[in-house]
């Protein structure tokens, strides 16, 4: 039964998920064809009008006559523009041939033309198609094309014609196509000029400022919450189709939700079949679960009843619940044991502490002593000792970087007493970094590695450098001696053993401060290697952050 709701439930969703993907499909598919043809309704619509602009361009420019007529209207009055055309052959007049152009062009509804030299213009519309003079704008405005007026003489540009149309037309055919999309369609220019908008009528203010946004900053590539569609015309001008994400996706939605109800309805029946029939199931799970609740409610004792076993996968997981559940008890048994044995610890390592103490306060003793007799060298030999033996009893975790550089100094001073002249040292802690932040003990087992592996008091030029410094914003910290160095296959190994995880108490000094360091800073990374000095330097380096 199971198996036949499960293969049921399995092929309504199939077959629902196939017809809502043929949706989707079709859907996708028939919004890129209505973008393609208002793009293309626009894109031959603004050809025409580009041609037609371009041929008042051509027209003033064919000869230099035309442009100097039309200079001596901008800058005479009528009078002495008519005497002009009247003494210059052969006759033209400017006004009288704009008519002309509004005659031949039914949709031109404006003309302006702008001479660089001028500071007037002239302006022509559908109720004055002779024009006028105005003051020059010297700015393109939206809505119209722009073709340049050249000397053909001087090969130069000398001004530009502007011409507007009457776009009611293309508007009228776009507002046929379906317009339940929040369809927006933009002309622009090389430098994002609109020449032409249409919005359908469910377009809201807000999209239209988005839109309008997006082109003013010239980010009209991918604009946030729109589907998008370009279209290239004459390589100078772009269309954009917009359609609103939410508007197509409330479409989809409209047009899979029947689908989608219908198979929620089937889905749901199989659904209330299957828990009628397994009925008893959910019983023994109720069981299961208020056995677990009686057990976290300190009930120890509490069992699954395993006695009905018609389900064979709910009595196999009775079974290893009660297993568990007896481990359990038994594991509460030796962890209250061994937390007894923990507080005896406990109880030693404090008595421990009294051993440490006495001494770090008897050495104090023996310092004051020492310089009550004028043995300074010695009293300083007392102190470094009692400084690292303060540092062993702290129960702190985490220094800062000048502290630990001064334990270090502390260290080695005590080897540099009893082997005088036969070993040098220099820790070099720029001040910025003195605040730094690291576990305790991180230097000085590195420091100590250099004297148990690699010094030779045999020899007067032992040496050792500890420095930080800061590169990259990252702390770098170097501790370098001269001891000895070690083979290619030595290097390799340990570089591996001290990244290895600690898994018991035989792990190397090294292994300890890796594992420590890793934990307390970020990035953290350590390299071994050998150095120019004939010994090996330990390189740490981890993010710079105080």
């Amino acid at each position: 039964m199971k198996i036949f709701i499960a293969v049921s439930a399995g092929v309504i969703l199939l077959a629902a998920s196939f017809y809502i993907a043929t949706v989707i499909n079709n859907f996708t598919s028939e919004n890129a064809q209505i973008q393609t043809t208002a793009a293309n309704r626009v894109s031959i619509e603004l050809q025409k009008n580009i041609l037609i602009t371009n041929n008042v361009s051509d027209y003033v420019s064919e000869n230099t006559q035309r442009i100097d007529n039309i200079e001596s209207y901008l800058k005479n009055n009528p009078s002495e523009y008519a005497e002009y055309c009247l003494n210059h052959e052969p006759y033209f007049n400017w006004p009288d041939t704009s008519k002309d152009f509004f005659i031949k062009n039914p949709t031109l509804q404006k003309i302006e033309i702008r001479l660089m030299d001028s500071n007037k213009e002239f302006q022509a519309t559908t109720q004055n198609t002779s024009g006028r003079i105005v003051n020059t704008k010297r700015k393109n405005i939206h809505n119209m094309l722009y073709s340049s007026i050249i000397n053909p003489q001087q090969e130069t540009v000398v001004g530009v014609v502007g011409a507007q149309f009457n776009d009611d037309t293309i508007k009228e055919t776009l507002s046929q196509l379906e317009n339940t999309r929040h369809m927006q369609v933009w002309a622009l220019t090389e430098d994002d000029r609109p020449v032409f908008q249409y919005f359908d009528k469910n377009v809201t203010q807000k999209e239209k400022d988005l839109v309008k946004k997006a082109i003013d900053r010239k980010q009209t590539k991918n604009i946030p919450g729109f589907v998008e569609n370009v279209r290239t015309v004459d390589n100078e001008y772009r269309i954009l189709v917009l359609y609103d994400k939410q508007a197509l996706n409330l479409i989809l939605i409209n047009r899979i939700a029947g689908v989608i109800a219908i198979a929620a309805i089937i889905l749901f029946a199989l659904f209330v079949s299957f828990m009628a029939i397994f009925d008893h199931y959910r019983k023994q799970l109720n069981l299961i679960i208020s056995t677990t609740h009686a057990v976290s409610e300190n009930d120890s004792e509490a069992r699954i009843d395993t006695t009905d076993s018609r389900f064979e996968d709910l009595t196999i997981l009775s079974n290893s619940i009660n297993h568990m559940l007896d481990e359990i008890n038994n594991n509460i048994n030796t962890i209250y044991k061994l937390r007894i044995a923990q507080q005896e610890a406990h109880m030693k390592s404090l008595q421990a502490q009294i051993s440490p103490h006495f001494m770090a306060n008897t050495l104090e003793y023996i310092r004051m002593s020492a310089l009550d007799i004028g043995a300074s060298d010695l009293a300083k030999v007392v102190y470094n000792f009692a400084a690292l033996l303060r540092s062993n009893v702290s129960s702190q975790v985490q220094t800062t970087l000048k502290k630990e550089a001064k334990l270090v100094g502390n260290y080695v001073y005590l080897y540099q007493v009893r082997f005088p002249d036969k070993l040098a040292y220099q820790i070099v802690i720029p001040k910025e970094l003195e605040q730094v932040k690291l576990p305790k003990f991180s230097l000085q087992p590195l420091v100590e590695n250099y004297f148990i592996h690699g010094v030779n008091f045999a020899q007067n030029n032992n040496a050792l450098e500890v420095k930080a410094y800061l590169k990259d914003k990252r702390v770098v910290i170097e501790v370098i001696d001269n001891g000895k160095h070690l083979n290619s296959q030595e290097l390799e190994k340990i570089n591996k053993k001290i990244k290895q995880p600690i898994v018991s108490d035989m792990s190397i000094g090294l292994q300890n401060v890796y594992a420590r360091m890793k934990n307390y800073t970020k990035n953290f990374a350590m390299e071994i290697s050998n150095n120019i000095y004939g010994g090996i330097t330990v390189k740490l380096s981890f993010d710079y952050e105080i």
